[in-house]
Parts: structure tokens; C-alpha cells; sequence
């Protein structure tokens, strides 16, 4: 095989494998959690006032007597509904009436009135509060022996179609699927669902102006294993571990509502140390032996400039192998070390981005009146954010992690540089030349897709980026100064 196509295959399955590893683990959110985030995003055209704050051409409600309420599907809050159907309207798909939303959500306000045992006099403050606790009923279904979303959806709309007297107002088999396929659009890519306490979490909703905390259930230990293997060995206690660290830290913000997102910067602080600091002890003799080889470069030079033609010439590549292999076995240095580190490495790593990216905790509030679950880019690319403070926090942070990647990756090359300056004098081998350059692309286009990667996931993975590589940047500086140390003894 040519070594452009090496090159290009190399490349192809390191951004694969990048692109890939924020999903390499399984998702921990429930029906119900997927149901107070799809309520989020449609809460329904019917607004509920008291006697005191209702608008003019509010009608009293029929059940509650200190209740009124208003129905609008053109002049309503709802962006995300309202996101639909204009999508709707410029495919040519028709839209129901809006008496049919004003029935759905009459619907849901029957089965939520009976459930919190709503009473006649019930105030319009604790109409919408029962609504906002259990506003999921409109989408979750535990009726079937595994609890399900869409079911009573599904139900309700059957209903509509008895209940209107005009079967034009309701929808037609297109809109229901692009309702459904937009709504799931909407909450596809949330895995913020590790939580060891019910509460509630995150930062859903179609708009800044319209994003709150949903309900999301307490995972057991046991429901992480139903999960996966490493769900259940390592996501998880890991999960767990950050909900402790930002319940210790809740005195420094304002509780887990509202959070001004201290406790949980601290937190990723304190997991990336741990996790860094063990890696570094487990790979920390393999780093040894690296540089051992860089202490080696000139006889490895040597070697390779007898055998200029080793990437053509299979005979010269077997001799070549043959002399570096003594080389190694005589200064006690293994190859391959570096390859069982990265297998035993791999895994914790992706683990650990698992139980970071599903946390809960660490999807809600705000750090500098950055939202923790918005991704930088969308956060930028909002004119308005610019003006409330969040854009400039995310631009920093940005700048930031992506200038600290940049050092954490080139500094070994740089170290490497200055102390092989030496090795150059030997002359250039072909063979050696390439090798180097193929690992510099590699090295240039994981750095790439790093900071791209940061600049389009949630802003607490960019702080775990951030500190990730500080910690990088200490372990290379503390690494060559145990070396250094050595040679002088």
C-alpha cells in the first residue's frame, strides 16, 4: 500500500474515531426523561391567568373558578411549535386548526387534573405549576410493560378526531410526521441524564428567552449495567463521583436551580486531576521508555541511514528491523509499551468523556452567564448573546482551550526538537523523514479536530478540554524534569 494511502486511511479513521467518541457510550436518558424534554419544546398554545394578571379577551375556565386562560397559535411563546409548522408551511404540508391544539392541550389538563387531585377552586399559579411537574403526560406512556414516549400522544390525537366536530381541523398523516421527526430533532443529541438524585436539571428549549430545567430521574447503579459493560464499571461511579464533588460545592452558587456554575467547574477540575494523575502513573514507565528512544536517536539514525531504501527494499527493511529490535532488547526498551498503554487508556478515556457529556449536574446553570449545556459555536453565532455577556465567556473560553491544546501537543515536539538538534548532523534518511512528517500531519489534524470538536460541544466539555490540557502541559514539564533529573545522576 502507498504511503498517501496509509496516510489518507490514518487520517480517515482518526477523525472517524474523534467524531464517534462523544457517542461511544450508551445514552442514559429514560422514556420520562425524553418526555419532559419534548415538553419543553411544545408546552402547548393555552395559557393559564389568574383574575388579577389575566389579558384582555381572556375567558374563564370552565372547571377552575379562579382560573382563565387564552388560546393562540399564531401570537404564542411557543418556538418550537410554531418552528414546525413553519417548516411545514414551506414544504405545502397543511396545518391542523388551532382548536385542534387548544383540544390536545385540554387533554393533558384533564389528566394532569386528575392525577394531582387539582380542586374546582385550585389558583391559576397551581395550574401551571402541575402542568410544568407533569406536562410529560402529553408524551409518556407506562402502560405497556416497558414505559414508551409518543403513546399518549398518539392517544390524544385519536381523541381530537371524536371530539371536533370538523375533521379538517385535525392533522393529516404528513404533519404528523414531520410533528414527530421535528420534535425528536430537537432533543436528539441531549444525553445529560446521569443524576443520582431526581431533581431538575439542565437547560431545554428552543430559545435562550424560553430554556428551563426539565425532571430527570435518579439512575440506579443497577440501571447502569443494563446500560453496558462500562456504563455500569465506569460511567456511572463516575457520574456519580461528579454529583458529589457539585453537591460539595453547591455553597459556592445558589443551589442546583440557578446554579451560577462554580460547583460544577470545580468539579471538572477535580475529575480531570484524577483521572490525569492516574493515567500518568499507569503510563508513566512507558514514558520512560520514550525517552529512552529519544536519548537513542542518534544510533537509531545511524541504523536507519544504512538502509536509506527500507520502505521499497523488503530485505533491507528485515536487516533494519533486525538491528533496531537488539537495539531496543539491549537498553530494556519495549516498542509496543506505548500501544498497551493506548488500549488500556482508550476505554477509560471514553468513559470518562461518557459520564462527563451524560451528567446531569453538569448541564445545568450557568458559568459567567454562559449556559454549561449551549455549545460555544451556538452561543457565538447568537447576535443576542453578545449583548447579555455569554458570547464574550464562550469566546474566551475558546481562545483558551483551543491556544492550551495547541501548547499540550506540540511541546513534546518542541523538547523532542531541541534535543535532537544533534541527530540532524547525521543526515537525512528518507525512511525517517517520512515517518516524521506522517506523524506531524497526525499530530496537526488531531489538534484540528479537537479544538473543532470543543467548539461545537456543550461549554462544560470545553472547560474539561481547558484543564485537560493544562494538566498536558504539567505532565510533559513534570515528566522532563524527572528525566533530566536522571541523567544527572
Amino acid at each position: 500500500m502507498k504511503r498517501k494511502t496509509k496516510l489518507g486511511l490514518g487520517l480517515t479513521t482518526l477523525c472517524a474515531g474523534l467524531l464517534l467518541l462523544s457517542g461511544c457510550t450508551a445514552s442514559f436518558c429514560s422514556p420520562k426523561d425524553r418526555s419532559n424534554m419534548l415538553y419543553a419544546y411544545d408546552d402547548g398554545i393555552t395559557r393559564y391567568y389568574s383574575a388579577d394578571d389575566k389579558p384582555e379577551g381572556a375567558v374563564q375556565h370552565a372547571f377552575f373558578t379562579n382560573v382563565y386562560y387564552t388560546v393562540s397559535l399564531e401570537n404564542n411563546a411557543n418556538q418550537g411549535l410554531k418552528t414546525i409548522i413553519d417548516t411545514c408551511n414551506k414544504n405545502n404540508i397543511e396545518v391542523p386548526h388551532q382548536d385542534y391544539w387548544a383540544t390536545m392541550d385540554s387533554l393533558l389538563l384533564d389528566d394532569v387534573k386528575a392525577y394531582a387531585s387539582l380542586k374546582e377552586d385550585s389558583s391559576a399559579a397551581v395550574v401551571n405549576d402541575a402542568l410544568a411537574r407533569y406536562g410529560y403526560f402529553k408524551y409518556y406512556s407506562d402502560k405497556q410493560e416497558q414505559p414508551v414516549v409518543w403513546d399518549t400522544w398518539d392517544l390524544y390525537n385519536k381523541k381530537t378526531f371524536t371530539i371536533l366536530d370538523d375533521i379538517n381541523k385535525c392533522p393529516t398523516n404528513d404533519f404528523i410526521t414531520q410533528y414527530k421527526k421535528g420534535m425528536d430533532a430537537y432533543i436528539a443529541n441531549f444525553r445529560s441524564c446521569i443524576a443520582t438524585d431526581d431533581g431538575q436539571y439542565g437547560s431545554y428549549g428552543y430559545d435562550r428567552d424560553s430554556k428551563h430545567t426539565v425532571a430527570i430521574e435518579a439512575k440506579t447503579y443497577s440501571y447502569a449495567w443494563s446500560k453496558g459493560f462500562f456504563e455500569g464499571l465506569l460511567v456511572w461511579p463516575i457520574g456519580a463521583f461528579v454529583d458529589i464533588l457539585c453537591n460539595a460545592f453547591v455553597g459556592m452558587g445558589t443551589g442546583l436551580n440557578g446554579t451560577v456554575g462554580w460547583a460544577q467547574v470545580f468539579a471538572i477540575l477535580i475529575i480531570t486531576v484524577i483521572v490525569r494523575g492516574f493515567m500518568f502513573l499507569v503510563s508513566f514507565k512507558s514514558t520512560l521508555s520514550n525517552a529512552k528512544m529519544t536519548e537513542l536517536q542518534p544510533q537509531i539514525a545511524k541504523i536507519q541511514n544504512k538502509y536509506p531504501n527500507a520502505n521499497t527494499n523488503q530485505a533491507e527493511r528485515a536487516r533494519m528491523s533486525q538491528e533496531m529490535s537488539a537495539l531496543y532488547k539491549k537498553n530494556g526498551i519495549n516498542p509496543l509499551s506505548s500501544l498497551l498503554i493506548m488500549v488500556v487508556q482508550f476505554p477509560i478515556f471514553i468513559c470518562v468523556w461518557g459520564a462527563l457529556t451524560g451528567s446531569a449536574w453538569l448541564s445545568t446553570g450557568s458559568f459567567l452567564n454562559l449556559n454549561l449545556s449551549d455549545s460555544i459555536s451556538s452561543v457565538l453565532f447568537n447576535a443576542s448573546n453578545w449583548g447579555n455577556g455569554s458570547a464574550v465567556t464562550a469566546l474566551i473560553l475558546f481562545i483558551l482551550m483551543g491556544a492550551a491544546q495547541v501548547v499540550a501537543m506540540l511541546l513534546p515536539q518542541w523538547i523532542q526538537k531541541r534535543k535532537q538538534k544533534n541527530v540532524a548532523k547525521l543526515g537525512k534518511n528518507p525512511n525517517a523523514t517520512s515517518q516524521n512528517r506522517t506523524m506531524k500531519i497526525f499530530t496537526y489534524v488531531m489538534m484540528g479536530m479537537i479544538i473543532i470538536m470543543g467548539f461545537s460541544l456543550a461549554s462544560a466539555m470545553g472547560i474539561y478540554w481547558f484543564f485537560g490540557a493544562l494538566f498536558s502541559i504539567a505532565q510533559t514539564l513534570i515528566t522532563q524534569a524527572i528525566i533530566s533529573k536522571r541523567k544527572t545522576k
